[in-house]
């Protein structure tokens, strides 16, 4: 039975187990607060360089281990990943992740984007050597290049808090991830990062 992690199921804790139920059934997960205001119209080099720079964003896979048998965590399947709903269009699932800044490095957008999106910080998660996954695809007519690295949370019980662009989050299995995230790319990401893990013991 799939299970999920609701930020508002028990106070302060980020725990809460609950039944998977269909999106129609379940009680999502909303910070309350609006949205942010609409910026002032660019100049047009400024304009001109934030379109470009849409077109790149970067994010974090991340993961916690638990507690399971040697014959479980052989087979990684003690090896769950954090993904989030989002709360506008079609509520799609990801991990963290978001548009590069000017003056931003990848790696400090990444950072960035999982903070502002899960209200985790650097300090809470180890970002694992040796995996980058760059994924490469067209919205809008657009080329786009979506970085992820991979990052190993400190303390399972950590608390998730969501921003007002999400509204739920999962902790997931592979197969489970696998399921709620849509896209062939990002599926390919989350088996690519898991046999990494499963390599390395």
């Amino acid at each position: 039975m799939l299970l999920c992690y609701s930020s508002g199921a028990r106070e302060g804790s980020g725990h809460g187990w609950g039944s998977w139920r269909s999106s129609s059934q379940r009680s999502l997960v909303r910070p309350g607060r609006g949205r942010a205001p609409v910026p002032a119209p660019l100049s047009c080099s400024s304009s001109c360089f934030t379109t470009i720079m849409s077109l790149r964003a970067c994010g974090l896979i991340i993961f916690r281990k638990l507690r399971e048998t040697s014959s479980a965590s052989a087979a990684g399947n003690n090896i769950e990943y954090l993904l989030l709903q989002t709360s506008y269009g079609s509520h799609h699932w990801t991990p963290p992740k978001g548009h590069v800044d000017p003056g931003e490095d990848d790696l400090q957008t990444a950072l960035r984007e999982t903070q502002e999106e899960a209200g985790l910080n650097s300090t809470q998660f180890t970002i694992i050597d040796g995996f980058k996954k760059e994924l490469n695809y067209t919205v809008n007519g657009k080329a786009k290049t979506v970085i992820y690295w991979l990052a190993e949370m400190k303390d399972n019980n950590t608390e998730v808090k969501l921003s007002s662009e999400h509204q739920a989050f999962c902790w997931l299995t592979l197969n489970e991830a696998c399921r709620l995230a849509e896209f062939k790319d990002m599926q390919g990401a989350f088996r690519e990062a898991h046999n990494f893990l499963c390599s390395k013991g």
